[in-house]
């Protein structure tokens, strides 16, 4: 009996065993041969989406349907985060609308990617150039003609109509040695040296002397000088003489407004709004002023990831220059 009992013990067990492997071996394959071609099958899948949605942008771009263009590259987007081809795609058909500020967030996200892209720095050219802010126009011009230098004719043009006479003179000057000044820069040079001496430019006193005169005197203009002065060259600067102002004049709109910059500029998103926010009420029959509060509105959107409220603040920047 002792000896029967262990042999059924050992049967069941052999039989509990069989069907365990062939449940494990018969359910690893299935569920393999289930899973990857899935996934195989989605990737394939979107790859022709994304295809498609691309090429009938370009055709509706073809057919200036820029609206319909973007609609279809933003699902690309969707489908293909950060692919240099959309972001470039997108900035041109903004750029077409001439919705400027669009256009130049994603000319600006496909150079990350690429900075040194010769077609994209063109592009990014072209569009300060049309949006009329030849300053931003400048630097990437200077990358550009160093990729080509025959695109030095055009930075000489850009130095002059930023009033940058000595840069456009040292430049000329070059061209001229190198005996590449073209029949239109002959003509230029000629009216340039006429109208232009460089050598009788006014004085301005430097950093060092207004913030010298502002220890002693304390004076708003003094004040406006320093922080309009570093505002794009030196934001520690612009950030201690800002919070010194604030507490000097807390109703000085512009004192606020050149406080967020420096926020901005050293990342701090959050704090920028706020500032912004409580300067901004204290602009009075001032469009110039209230535009560029909303431009620096839009940066700090921009940075904080909200791209909707940046582009909603960056238009009512554009619709009060238009005023």
């Amino acid at each position: 009996m002792h000896a029967l009992y262990w042999n059924c013990m050992q049967m069941r067990l052999q039989a509990l065993t069989f069907l365990l492997l062939s449940f494990t071996c018969g359910s690893i394959p299935m569920f393999s041969q289930d899973s990857i071609p899935k996934t195989s099958n989605l990737k394939e899948e979107n790859f022709l989406k994304f295809q498609d949605h691309f090429f009938k942008a370009l055709a509706q771009k073809s057919i200036y349907n820029y609206r319909v263009a973007i609609q279809n590259l933003e699902k690309c987007n969707a489908l293909k985060p950060k692919d240099i081809s959309v972001l470039f795609e997108m900035s041109k058909n903004y750029l077409m609308l001439k919705k400027f500020f669009e256009a130049e967030e994603f000319a600006k996200q496909a150079l990350v990617l690429e900075p040194e892209n010769y077609w994209i720095l063109e592009h990014l050219s072209k569009l300060y150039i049309a949006s009329r802010n030849i300053k931003k126009a400048i630097p990437i011009h200077e990358k550009i003609a160093k990729q080509n230098p025959k695109e030095r004719e055009k930075l000489v043009y850009l130095y002059y109509q930023n009033n940058e006479l000595a840069k456009a003179k040292v430049l000329l000057s070059d061209l001229e040695k190198q005996r590449q000044l073209t029949p239109g820069l002959l003509n230029f040079k000629k009216r340039f040296m006429k109208t232009v001496s460089v050598d009788k430019v006014t004085k301005v006193k430097g950093l060092k002397d207004l913030i010298k005169e502002f220890e002693t005197n304390k004076s708003f203009e003094t004040l406006y000088k320093i922080l309009t002065l570093t505002a794009n060259t030196n934001t520690n600067i612009l950030l201690s003489y800002s919070q010194v102002g604030l507490e000097l004049y807390p109703a000085q709109a512009y004192v606020y407004l050149m406080n967020a910059k420096a926020l901005n500029q050293n990342n701090n998103f959050k704090k920028a709004l706020e500032q912004l926010m409580n300067g901004i009420d204290f602009v009075v029959d001032n469009n110039v002023l209230e535009a560029n509060f909303y431009d620096e509105i839009a940066k700090s959107y921009f940075g904080l990831g909200n791209n909707k409220e940046a582009i909603k603040n960056k238009n009512k920047a554009l619709a009060l220059r238009k005023k």
